[in-house]
Order: C-alpha cells, then sequence, then structure tokens
C-alpha cells in the first residue's frame, strides 16, 4: 500500500503520496500519473492482486495496471512528456514509455518540452489531511474585519490589468478599492459590486513592480477598511514567456479545450513559475471535475496555506478528510 504522504510532482506527479515500497525494494521512479478519469477506472498496484477504484492524482509505477469498463475512459500522463487517452475496456501496464496497451487506445500526444519540467525537479506541498493533528496546525487568521480581500492576494501575477476580488462578513453601500505602489496612491475607484475589472481609464501595471491595495466599505456614515495586501507582477519577459507557454500547453489540447488533464498541466506551470493565485484556480476547477478525489483538495490547502489564506486552507483540508472518509467506508 502506498503511505498517506502527499506531494506534487510538477507536471506529472500531482499525488501528495510518498514513495511507494515494492514487496521486494523501494521504487522512486513514478512514470505516469492519472489526470481525467470519466466514467470509472480501476488500478492494480505492482504485487497486488486486486483492482481497486482509480482516481485523479494516482501515480503510477512499473507493474501497476489501469482497467476501464464499458463505459469508460482516462487520460495518462508519462514522464517523458507524452499523455495517452485509453477508451472503453482497455487496460495498460505501466513499464515506461512503452508501456503495453490493449486496445482501443487513443493517440499518444507530446507537450512541448518548453512547457514542462524534467522530472527531477519537483515543488513538494505536503499536508498531513488525514491526520487530524495537521488541521489543528493550520491557524486560522480570521481577524473579525468585515471585508475580506480575495483576490489578487500575496502572489505574483502575470497580467498588468488584474481583477480585484473581495468578501464581506457585512453589506455595504458602496465600495472604494485603492492601489498603492512604494510612491503611495496610485489610484482609487468607487464600485458596488464585491469584484472590478481594472479600470480602463488607468494606465496598466508596471512588469516587475509590487503593489499593495485594500478596499473601504461605505453604509450610513461609517467605513470599514480592509487590511492590506500585496502582489508583484512578473516581470515584461517572464510575462511573455508564460502567454506563450500557456499557448503551447492550450494548443496541445486544442481538441479537449475542458479536459482535466489541460487544468492539470496549466497548474503544475503555473505553480513552476511561481503563479500560486492561478494554480489555485486550475486546482479550483480540476477539484469540480473530480468531485470524488480527495488530492485537489489536498493541494488546493497547501497552496491556500502558502499564500496565507489559512481558513480556506483549512476548508479545503477538510474536504479533502470527508472524501478520504468517505472512500475507506
Amino acid at each position: 500500500m502506498r503511505p498517506k504522504t502527499s506531494l506534487i510532482f510538477l507536471l506529472l506527479i500531482f499525488s501528495l503520496s510518498g514513495i511507494r515500497l515494492s514487496i521486494a525494494q523501494q521504487s522512486t521512479q513514478c512514470l505516469a500519473v492519472i489526470t481525467e478519469i470519466n466514467g470509472k477506472a480501476l488500478l492494480k498496484e505492482a504485487g497486488m492482486s486486486q483492482f481497486a477504484k482509480a482516481v485523479w492524482g494516482a501515480r503510477l509505477f512499473t507493474g501497476d495496471q489501469v482497467a476501464t469498463d464499458d463505459k469508460s475512459e482516462i487520460k495518462l500522463l508519462f514522464s517523458d512528456n507524452s499523455f495517452i487517452a485509453l477508451g472503453p475496456n482497455s487496460m495498460i501496464t505501466i513499464s515506461g514509455p512503452e508501456s503495453r496497451i490493449t486496445e482501443p487506445a487513443g493517440e499518444v500526444k507530446h507537450i512541448s518540452a518548453a512547457a514542462i519540467l524534467n522530472l527531477s525537479s519537483l515543488t513538494l506541498k505536503k499536508m498531513e489531511s488525514k491526520d487530524a493533528g495537521a488541521l489543528a496546525g493550520v491557524r486560522s487568521i480570521t481577524s473579525g474585519q468585515a471585508i475580506e480581500l480575495e483576490s489578487p492576494y500575496n502572489a505574483t501575477i502575470k497580467t498588468d490589468h488584474p481583477t480585484f476580488s473581495w468578501f464581506i462578513k457585512q453589506p455595504f453601500d458602496n465600495y472604494t478599492v485603492n492601489l498603492y505602489n512604494s510612491k503611495g496612491l496610485v489610484w482609487s475607484k468607487k464600485v458596488s459590486e464585491l469584484t472590478m475589472k481594472y479600470p480602463d481609464s488607468e494606465k496598466g501595471l508596471e512588469f516587475g513592480e509590487s503593489y499593495f491595495w485594500n478596499v473601504e466599505g461605505d453604509y450610513l456614515i461609517d467605513t470599514e477598511k480592509s487590511a492590506n495586501h500585496k502582489f508583484t507582477l512578473l516581470t515584461t519577459e517572464r510575462s511573455k514567456e508564460v502567454v506563450e507557454q500557456e499557448s503551447l500547453i492550450r494548443n496541445s489540447f486544442r481538441e479537449d479545450p475542458e479536459s482535466s488533464t489541460l487544468h492539470s498541466v496549466l497548474a503544475a506551470y503555473y505553480i513552476d513559475q511561481g503563479l500560486i493565485q492561478d494554480a489555485i484556480n486550475e486546482f479550483m476547477v480540476i477539484a469540480k471535475i473530480n468531485s470524488d478525489a480527495s488530492l485537489p483538495h489536498e493541494i488546493l490547502g497547501s497552496l491556500y496555506s502558502e499564500v496565507g489564506e489559512k481558513d480556506k486552507a483549512i476548508e479545503e483540508l477538510q474536504k479533502a478528510l470527508t472524501l478520504t472518509n468517505k472512500k475507506e467506508n
């Protein structure tokens, strides 16, 4: 059995589980990961006698077998940057890029090497969500403020025209969004909604620069103000590179633009680039598509914790714990 510790293996290893031990020796090379399941898929780990339900993010090692029934299909992302779709009534035995596949199997496709990471590059996002003590360790920082900023939130972003969003604990008549740089106030805009697109009347933000923002809520003769939060833009060069790589990745999935695999690859790329908010957005989509998988919520919990949104981290880890307990009971 795989231990319950988890990690993100960028681009390929989204699983937060630790290295699996085989009967004879320890195997450290993950060859593929399940990035999409439509219907029901089964996984039999090497050395095991029975198949069990497969879920998004399952790491696949030499000798593992994955099977589909007559109404399901799955997609696997391999360590050589290729991915493949298995149709109904298929089975694959993992042995590397040339894994043995029974028909029918979809065309093997490759993702541009420029858009992915080498297997030796990984980001650890460990969170022991099955341990109740882990939830206690992610301390809530609820401030009691009536206005809490949501996005951008302690993050690096790639656009010079971001959308600002926040949530409230009490209603206000209107809101004032204030944006600052190191020299002082950049602009101040009043809105009535809980989100605001970057004003068309204002000059775009400077790439490579850092900014702070807050929101003031007005009601009757009083006001409430949120805390200040910082965000930083990528440099012009890096922003252009990200746009190019996004295009390459999306082009690889142009026939299936809503693919869970596409969102998985984008999420991994964003993490590598330090675009945590963008990665969070992708994992929210992944969690919705794979509603029975706990792993996307574990990763979301880790990412929210990284940017300081402890309450959201706890919420996601609780969801992961609920799904894990449901699977085991």
